[in-house]
């Protein structure tokens, strides 16, 4: 029918004798679609979400929370030295402790924003918005229980109508301001509820029973790259100044010492008012360009106490081991490794590589691709031993990864005294120094935003707290949740079906928590005391280590345990040697050599639970070390940090634990270990704070007195000498610092 609407191509239509050039319905609708883009078209948008506001009062009235909430700012110190001569060190950890809360002086109610997208299915993708109160600790705070992260709802994502490749520029910059203000009107009505009480604030009674008026703020933004672009209204990563928190030009992106003009909403307000005024679209769009900016009001503008380029944080995930290590250090390593076709012997090197709690082991590092940060950052600590003799002699690029691995545990600690934040800005130095080093050697640029980031974390840390809580880490393990939830969906509004899945789990969660609390409390009102003794049997309280794998037999005599072992180097002559070392260590016992009467029992272990006190942030840490000949079908003998009379770090590899028991009744513990001597030998490329040791054949006995903690000790591939080991520092955070401490 609607064919022969059309008139005929002889039919006048007009008094000229112009005709129709539409032959068919078909081309009329196409002309249609294409006069309609020039008119403003209609778009409908529906989501669901949760108000901010109830998910923050709701957390303000949970009893089972008050007692660990945070309502004031605080200024935290580190106090050293005796009663006379003290002195005090300012440092930060939790966003309460940092400057932005302090500035603000009232009793503010921040959160913390987390925004990225995750596949639920190999094409289907959701982008879930979680909300957590900064008001909390971060060990309640990115976890999932009461208390954590609370899912807002599902950002809209408009489907891409085009092929990407196919844009233009313009089309391409449209696009974006498309999404970007698609997600600037969804933020603007999900937070709506927060904006007005940021100016006004409001009274809520706390389980303490006070009184408090509260101003809510959105202190942190956690966000990827592309998420940051939107939330913030700026260009992304091809603009000249693509950075969401300050003014820097694109082909100055690897000056990370450098300080340039800072966004803040008062600025940027001021820009797009100035483009606004002006009037042809040309003049309009130079302005917009030079900000790297889009035409529209942020939904943060509005608000109290809360900046959105202030809130972007420093994200150790995307920006770090997903960054600047995987895609611009370990791949350029790789093909550098590859060109020298020694690919298999690094593999090999990794695959060698000793174990270690809670360190991911590699058997094909190169040649599998990881999708976890983790494991990338994994790589990073143990890569050093592994390519110093691959590459050539002082090569920059090893220079490079040193420079960087000693930043990166650097700046994911827990804890930042003033001091430690300086010796940081020194490694930023260092990393921009040798970074520059491998871009004259093997021509690698590193203008590109993640590098630049680093321009901003030492005030990022001083402003609020440090990096573990603006990291998406926390997010990312919600990701699993959506995909187990988008499972449970017939796949149709998967997203509202997923928001109410989401809702139920969570009030499951509850109702336990408070059934558990209650039976707790009848419990305790009766009188009834369940709780089991855990303290390993036959320990006493100045000891701060314990033994775990009893190797079967029992308490044995020395000598019996010297015949049950004679075909081990560690235990020749294992009593003599052993009354030698008690009578040195305790002369009190009196313990002879010529004794043949009252021999000494003792039992054999194979593990060590070796308790100290963290560098880091002072609480309390654990080592397992394990003396094991097969654990897990391989031989594992760790190393351990001993504490001795001469300056500076000593190590030593454990063979077994011992337990003593003397005829006195006295109980000692010691270990039968290798000492670490200091090697002469040298590698081709001696980094920063490099440690190598060489392994002693003696074999001692160490009293679990002097022991201080786990330390790893790795090979050096292709050394000249067999024994050769370098201390890997960068397993953990007190290492680093105890070890760090000693070669400044």
């Amino acid at each position: 029918m609607a064919e022969k609407l059309l008139p005929s191509p002889k039919d006048v239509w007009i008094r000229n004798g112009s005709r129709v050039t539409f032959h068919s319905y078909e081309e009329l609708q196409n002309a249609l679609a294409s006069a309609r883009k020039y008119g403003v078209r209609e778009k409908e948008i529906k989501f669901r979400f949760r108000d901010p506001w109830k998910i923050l009062t709701d957390s303000l009235a949970d009893p089972t929370l008050h007692p660990t909430a945070m309502y004031h700012s605080v200024h935290k110190y580190c106090c050293t030295g005796d009663t006379q001569e003290t002195s005090a060190e300012r440092f930060v950890d939790e966003p309460n402790s940092a400057d932005t809360w302090a500035r603000f002086d009232h009793c503010l109610l921040p959160v913390h924003f987390w925004l990225d997208d995750g596949l639920v299915t190999k094409r289907i993708t959701v982008h879930p918005m979680v909300l957590r109160p900064v008001n909390q600790p971060g060990e309640i705070r990115n976890a999932s229980g009461n208390g954590g992260g609370v899912l807002l709802g599902y950002m809209i994502s408009p489907d891409d109508p085009d092929d990407p490749s196919s844009r233009n520029v313009a089309e391409t910059l449209e696009w974006a301001r498309f999404r970007m203000d698609v997600y600037q009107k969804i933020l603007r009505v999900v937070f709506s509820s927060l904006r007005e009480r940021s100016w006004m604030g409001e009274a809520f009674k706390c389980p303490d029973g006070r009184v408090r008026i509260f101003y809510p703020s959105i202190l942190i933004n956690s966000l990827d790259g592309k998420e940051a672009a939107y939330f913030n209204a700026c260009r992304a990563a091809l603009a000249i100044c693509c950075c969401p928190k300050c003014l820097v030009r694109k082909e100055m992106l690897h000056r990370i010492t450098a300080k340039f003009e800072m966004r803040t909403s008062a600025t940027m307000k001021a820009v797009i008012k100035r483009v606004r005024q002006q009037p042809t679209k040309t003049a309009r769009e130079e302005i917009l360009k030079s900000y790297g900016l889009h035409d529209t009001q942020h939904f943060l503008w509005g608000f109290r106490f809360s900046d959105p380029y202030a809130a972007y944080s420093y994200d150790t995930l995307h920006s770090d081991d997903l960054g600047k290590w995987r895609d611009h250090l370990w791949e350029p390593l790789l093909d550098v490794i590859k060109a020298l076709n020694l690919s298999g012997e690094l593999a090999r090197n990794m695959r060698h590589f000793p174990r270690w709690p809670n360190l991911k082991h590699f058997n094909k590092v190169t040649t599998v691709h990881f999708t976890d940060g983790q494991s990338y950052y994994d790589i990073l600590k143990c890569i050093l031993s592994n390519i110093v003799q691959l590459l050539p002699h002082d090569d920059p690029l090893v220079h490079c990864i040193r420079a960087y691995q000693r930043y990166r545990v650097m700046v994911g600690m827990h804890c930042m005294p003033e001091s430690r934040l300086a010796r940081l800005k020194t490694f930023i130095a260092d990393y921009e120094y040798w970074c520059e080093r491998v871009s004259r050697k093997y021509g690698k640029s590193f203008d590109f935003f993640k590098q630049h980031a680093i321009a901003h974390v030492l005030k990022d840390i001083w402003d609020k707290g440090t990096t573990n809580h603006g990291s998406t880490r926390p997010g990312e393990g919600f990701q699993q949740e959506a995909r187990s939830a988008y499972a449970k969906t017939n796949m149709k509004d998967a997203e509202a079906q997923m928001s109410r899945i989401d809702e139920t789990l969570e009030v499951i969660a509850r109702i336990r928590m408070n059934i558990d609390n209650a039976d707790k409390a009848a419990a305790k009102a009766a009188g009834s005391d369940e709780a089991v003794d855990e303290t390993p049997v036959d320990i006493q309280d100045s000891d701060h280590w314990s033994f775990g794998t009893l190797v079967p037999g029992g308490w044995m005599n020395s000598r019996a345990v010297e015949s049950a072992n004679n075909k081990s180097v560690f235990f020749a002559d294992f009593d003599l040697r052993l009354r030698e070392f008690l009578l040195s260590e305790y002369p009190q016992e009196r313990v002879t050599l010529e004794d043949t009467i009252l021999l000494v029992k003792i039992q054999h272990f194979k593990t060590a639970y070796i308790s100290y006190q963290s560098c880091e942030d002072w609480r309390a840490a654990r080592d397992i070390v394990r003396a094991n000949p097969l654990f897990h079908k391989r031989e594992r003998y760790d190393c351990l940090l001993v504490n001795m009379v001469e300056e500076g770090l000593h190590f030593a590899r454990t063979r077994c634990f011992i337990r003593c028991k003397l005829p006195s009744g006295r109980r000692v513990d010691f270990s039968i270990v290798q000492m670490f001597e200091r090697s002469k030998w040298k590698p081709r490329t001696r980094w920063a704070g490099c440690e190598i040791r060489d392994q002693s054949k003696k074999v001692a006995f160490l009293s679990m007195e002097y022991v201080i903690r786990g330390a790893l000790m790795a090979p050096v591939s292709r050394a000249t000498r067999e024994p050769t080991h370098v201390l890997v520092d960068a397993v953990d955070a007190d290492m680093f610092l105890r070890a760090d401490n000693m070669s400044l």
